[in-house]
């Protein structure tokens, strides 16, 4: 059967067509059955991804891969799902100031990612320790993290290891498959709100088409920094999402302007001592005070529709400079 799937892919280009969000639901859930090999879904993602996956069959494997998490991690109160897949390699993660900001102010945020995803990249997780960002392994220890501080880390192999091996994928074939976008967009918590970042221009409308298709609450998706869940301040950004209204999804998207117009700055140290020095005001980083007041303001925008793109920068700003360290 799973042949099937791969035939109707690849086939001449006459023939040959997109996976339906049922077929593509099914087929990755025959594999995390047993029912198909590694080489078969390495097929079929090869040829998806030459072809740029379609958002049915992104939301397709996002059902087939929520179905594999433990049901314990949608016990957790968290209000902000923000996966973290892509690292840094420019600038440090600032997305993990903005988290610990926003958190201060009392919005309860999941981070979660995997290490592996881009060895040559500085990972997010990584940064978490010596910036008092819990790292938990369990839905009773993420919860009590949440509980302490508004924030936790929770790795990709506590609570969807199955997902690993086909990520790995990358490393072997030298591409990404349509799962690196999936990857972002499984929110184990089911959290109202979540924010992603995508490396190349286009993934945000697929993120955003295929949380439609999904009925998401509230996602907001962008090309940031790197490729990360961060936005680059010297840059416009085009932000891509669903909202509901009515309770019901509506495609949205949002322009953000330039926020450091004509900022010449250097490339800065991509380290978690460094990013430390600017949170405790030892150090002052103009464009890491961009990245995190920016990257604040689209999540505050977000949680409250009713605020103008300008009113969440000004919040975001104040509340950056009020931080108690």
């Amino acid at each position: 059967m799973f042949s099937e799937y791969i035939k109707l892919t690849g086939r001449g280009e006459k023939g040959r067509r997109p996976l339906t969000l049922e077929e593509s639901e099914q087929a990755l859930t025959d594999y995390l059955n047993g029912d198909a090999s590694l080489l078969q879904m390495a097929v079929l993602l090869m040829l998806q991804r030459v072809r740029c996956e379609t958002p049915e069959e992104a939301a397709g494997y996002i059902k087939a891969l929520r179905n594999k998490i433990d049901k314990q991690w949608q016990t957790l109160d968290a209000d902000l799902d923000w996966p973290c897949f892509a690292g840094k390699k420019r600038q440090p993660p600032w997305l993990l100031l903005a988290a610990k900001l926003l958190a201060a102010n009392g919005i309860k945020i999941l981070l979660h990612g995997h290490m592996t995803v881009d060895l040559v990249k500085y990972q997010v997780e990584s940064a978490c320790p010596l910036l008092d960002i819990t790292i938990a392994d369990t839905p009773a220890a993420a919860q009590q993290a949440l509980i302490d501080n508004g924030l936790v880390y929770i790795p990709l192999s506590a609570y969807c290891p199955e997902l690993i091996e086909l990520l790995a994928l990358r490393e072997q074939v030298g591409l990404r498959t349509p799962l690196n976008t999936v990857a972002r967009s499984l929110n184990p918590t089911v959290a109202a709100y979540s924010i992603h970042g995508v490396f190349h221009k286009s993934y945000e409308k697929i993120h955003a088409q295929a949380a439609l298709l999904n009925e998401e609450h509230s996602m907001i998706a962008f090309k940031g920094e790197g490729g990360e869940s961060e936005i680059n301040p010297r840059v416009s950004t085009l932000a891509c999402g669903v909202t509901q209204v009515d309770g019901k999804t509506h495609y949205i998207e949002q322009d953000w302007e330039t926020y450091l117009a004509d900022f010449s700055g250097a490339h800065t140290e991509v380290s978690a001592e460094y990013l430390l020095k600017v949170w405790n005001k030892e150090m002052i980083d103009e464009y890491g005070d961009a990245a995190v007041i920016t990257t604040a303001a689209v999540v505050l925008k977000q949680m409250q529709p009713e605020l103008t793109q300008q009113q969440a920068l000004e919040k975001a700003k104040l509340m950056w400079g009020a931080r108690n360290v």
